[in-house]
């Protein structure tokens, strides 16, 4: 993150933000495979399949996923072994990500986990469906064909969406540098509210930084993703300064003047394409820091001055 140094800004402590919570959805069935191995992209004749019954309705925004991941070929990712699932009946579709670790080597424990659909989804489905699995590889690493890893036992526990009661607040204009103290609960996001000028020039400076939080247990590892006032998704961030999350200049610009939304959460949360998408909470928990700083550039803070100095003239 870039430091703005000599510059003045002006401080505003908002108040301490309320924990989120989720309700969790409700389940309508699950299945659980064995042996089933992922080797290349969706359609490969090297992909295991299966199928499953639907035992109950519902339209899936969420999975539990508990299981065992074996390596196969050296040097796979987890985050790469993937299931592509669909649903016959309708040909609503989604894929399922159940694990973002790395390298591994031998076996890894995943879950229970509750993940959103890293794409797609997501799925209606009407008891007596028929779900179709194809379980992949985001990225081959080996030769075409040949298995990367393998879920020795997977269990898909098939949920309606959760309810996320959100904290956060409505910052308003951020002019200087807005300070807020919050916390998040393991499942909790929290959505914030703000504008900013425009920011044009590398002079302009405004930056959002998450940090360790004062109060009680802070959290460890932080997730944030910004959205536009039409709620498009303009960045995100995982670790900007260790595994806290931020944003500065760099990423942002050029970034227009207006109105946004900030979600924060704790690691792994998965933000979606739109604020009208299907967030996945992440599970660090605890009490954070949240800072945005806007300094414009150095003409632009004179020309603010000499506004002042010509309103305050004429206030007389």
């Amino acid at each position: 993150m870039k430091k703005v140094i000599g510059l003045v800004a002006f401080a505003a402590l908002a108040g301490t933000a309320m924990a989120s919570t989720v309700t969790p959805g409700t389940s309508i069935g699950s299945v659980t495979f064995t042996g089933v191995s992922g080797a290349a992209a969706i359609g490969n004749a090297g992909n295991s399949t299966g199928s499953w019954v639907a035992t109950g309705s519902g339209t899936v925004g969420s999975i539990e996923v508990t299981g065992s991941l074996t390596e196969v070929n050296t040097g796979t990712f987890a985050s790469e072994a993937r299931v592509n699932i669909v649903n016959s009946a309708n040909a609503n579709a989604g894929v399922v990500r159940a694990s973002t670790t790395g390298g591994f080597t031998g076996t890894l424990a995943v879950g229970p986990t509750t993940v959103g659909f890293f794409s797609g989804g997501p799925i209606s489905v009407t008891a007596g469906d028929t779900l179709n699995f194809e379980w992949f590889e985001s990225f081959d690493d080996g030769s075409d064909g040949l298995i990367d890893s393998t879920w020795d036992t997977v269990t898909y526990n098939f949920m309606t969406a959760a309810t996320i009661n959100n904290g956060g607040a409505a910052l308003g204009a951020v002019t200087g540098v807005t300070s807020y103290s919050g916390g998040h609960v393991a499942g909790g996001l929290d959505f914030f509210t703000f504008s900013v000028p425009a920011i044009v020039n590398p002079g302009d400076s405004f930056s959002i930084a998450m940090s360790a939080g004062l109060i009680g247990t802070s959290m460890t590892d932080t997730e944030i993703a910004l959205y536009d006032s039409l709620g498009n998704k303009v960045a995100e961030n995982d670790d900007a300064v260790g595994l806290f999350s931020g944003l500065d200049y760099d990423d942002l610009t050029p970034l227009a003047g207006g109105s946004y939304t900030l979600v924060t959460g704790g690691f792994n949360s998965v933000f979606p394409a739109t604020l009208a998408g299907a967030f996945t909470a992440g599970t660090n928990a605890g009490s954070y820091e949240l800072t945005l700083t806007y300094v414009p550039a150095p003409s632009a803070l004179a020309l603010l001055g000499l506004g002042g100095i010509v309103a305050g003239r004429r206030r007389r």
